[in-house]
């Protein structure tokens, strides 16, 4: 490896682990990368998953892939990597088919790194920057805060009818999801240029059964119980009540008090054509301050 080359690796190390770095260069040995940060490149870290950019150069021409360690810091076995790798590829059908718009997956491996696994995976750039970094920005208008908005509710609501069924779902009567997803902003791009809407975040796979279960669960990804989990990932109102809630706490530009912003998120869906029955709970969480999804969520705060 040039000094050059291994320069402009090092630079940028603080971005990763060097065991990440080490693995990397093993991975690519004829490549040199810049490593850009996430928060440089406008997206927020998550919770399961570290993400960079990685930009190269190719006959004159600077390309960019998304370098995720999905599981990072969570203490997975192998087996354990290996079987969320293994979904990878049917959740994001499952979601295709409900009609997200999914960046293109181009490599995963399962990776061994100091006490635990991790899934080591390329994928497509999309430019834009995530929702979450829109709503807090105050340079971005409002117009475009809303039609980020308007995009997730619209795709959220154009789930062919054939997969839906309304169940009891923690508690309340909800029409729940073939999947689940982790709705929130900071998991959706606006692609820059295109405005079209993008889901990012696919780790761990959130697959249910013929009968509504978990394919897989694991506590080492998620603090809530399995039931729980369900019903704000799994169900279409407690889908987009956290997405919604999760967004009244970034959202930034021309709103005095939460019961404003409230009032129009609350006029987007009525002009949106909501099933009544959804509406109404969504409507009534909304008003009340959310008193569901505080019982759903006693065991932590989202």
């Amino acid at each position: 490896m040039s000094e050059q080359h291994a320069d402009r690796y090092e630079r940028h190390a603080e971005q990763v682990t060097a065991e990440e770095l080490q693995l990397l260069k093993e991975h690519e040995p004829g490549l040199s990368f810049r490593i850009v940060g996430a928060t440089e490149a406008g997206l927020s870290q998550g919770r399961q998953s570290r993400v960079c950019i990685l930009e190269y150069e190719q006959s004159g021409e600077t390309y960019q892939v998304l370098w995720k360690r999905m599981g990072a810091g969570k203490g997975l076995d192998e087996a354990e990597a290996a079987t969320f790798n293994a979904r990878l590829t049917p959740y994001r059908q499952s979601l295709v088919e409900a009609g997200w718009q999914l960046p293109k997956l181009l490599y995963t491996r399962v990776a061994e790194l100091p006490g635990e696994h991790q899934i080591f995976a390329y994928e497509q750039f999309i430019a834009g920057g995530d929702g979450e970094k829109l709503l807090v920005s105050p340079a971005e208008p409002n117009f475009r805060k809303w039609f980020l908005v308007s995009e997730v509710v619209r795709t959220l609501y154009g789930y062919p009818a054939d997969r839906l069924s309304r169940e009891n779902v923690g508690g309340q009567v909800v029409t729940r999801l073939p999947h689940g997803l982790d709705l929130k902003l900071a998991n959706v791009v606006l692609q820059a240029g295109t405005n079209e809407l993008y889901f990012v975040d696919l780790f761990g796979p959130k697959e249910l059964d013929n009968h509504g279960q978990w394919l897989s669960y694991s506590p080492k990804l998620d603090s809530l119980s399995p039931d729980n989990l369900r019903a704000v990932t799994a169900t279409r109102e407690g889908a987009l009540l956290r997405c919604w809630r999760l967004a009244e706490q970034h959202w930034a530009n021309g709103y005095r008090t939460p019961k404003e912003l409230r009032a129009d998120f609350l006029r987007t869906l009525t002009q949106l054509a909501l099933p009544s029955d959804e509406l109404g709970l969504i409507r009534s969480e909304v008003e009340a301050g959310y008193p569901w999804l505080d019982e759903l969520y006693r065991e932590r705060a989202i």
